[in-house]
C-alpha cells in the first residue's frame, strides 16, 4: 500500500495518541515529562495550534489540539516528536527511534466528543493504576479544568469551549 496520506479537515480539533518505541516507559521520569511539555508549548506558538488537553502516560501521550494555522496535525506531531527525540537522545547519549512511527488521530466532530475525549485522557492514569484520582496526576491537563491537588500548571492550555 505504500505511504498512505492522512486525511485532514481544516477547522476541527484532533485527538492524537502516540506511543514510545517498544512501549519504553520514558515518561515515568519527570525530567522527560517536563521536556516534552515544554516542547509541546514551544511548538504551540510556532505552529499555530490550540492545546485543549494532554496526558503523558509512561509509554504514550494523548493530545487534544486544534490547528488554526497552515500546519496539519501530521506536521505538528512530526515536529514535536522529532524535537523531543533529539533532546532525549542527546541527554541519553544515544541514537535511534524514541517514538513509534505511526500515531492515532481522530477528528473531533462536536462538543460531546471533545468532552468525552478530555474525560478519557484525564482518567487514563487512574485506569492504568498510577493514581487513585485524576487530580493526583501532575502530567495531564486535568487541573486546568477542575483544579485539584496538582500544583500550578506546568504549561498553558486553551480551555475547550466548543470552538
Amino acid at each position: 500500500m505504500g505511504n498512505m496520506k492522512r486525511y485532514f479537515e481544516k477547522g476541527y480539533a484532533y485527538f492524537l495518541t502516540t506511543n514510545t518505541q517498544n512501549k519504553n516507559p520514558i515518561f515515568r521520569e519527570d525530567r522527560y515529562c517536563h521536556i516534552l511539555l515544554v516542547t509541546i508549548e514551544y511548538f504551540k506558538l510556532i505552529l499555530e495550534y490550540k492545546l485543549y488537553g494532554y496526558c503523558l502516560m509512561p509509554d504514550h501521550v494523548h493530545l487534544l489540539l486544534h490547528p488554526y494555522g497552515r500546519y496539519e496535525p501530521s506536521y505538528i506531531m512530526q515536529m514535536i516528536k522529532g524535537s523531543f527525540s533529539n533532546k532525549y537522545n542527546k541527554i541519553k547519549n544515544s541514537t535511534g527511534h524514541v517514538w513509534q512511527k505511526k500515531y492515532y488521530d481522530e477528528v473531533i466532530r462536536d462538543d460531546k466528543m471533545a468532552l468525552n475525549i478530555l474525560s478519557y485522557m484525564h482518567n487514563n492514569p487512574v485506569k492504568a493504576g498510577i493514581v487513585l484520582s485524576p487530580d493526583e496526576y501532575r502530567f495531564s491537563s486535568y487541573g486546568h479544568y477542575f483544579g485539584g491537588k496538582t500544583e500550578k500548571a506546568l504549561i498553558e492550555i486553551d480551555r475547550y469551549n466548543g470552538d
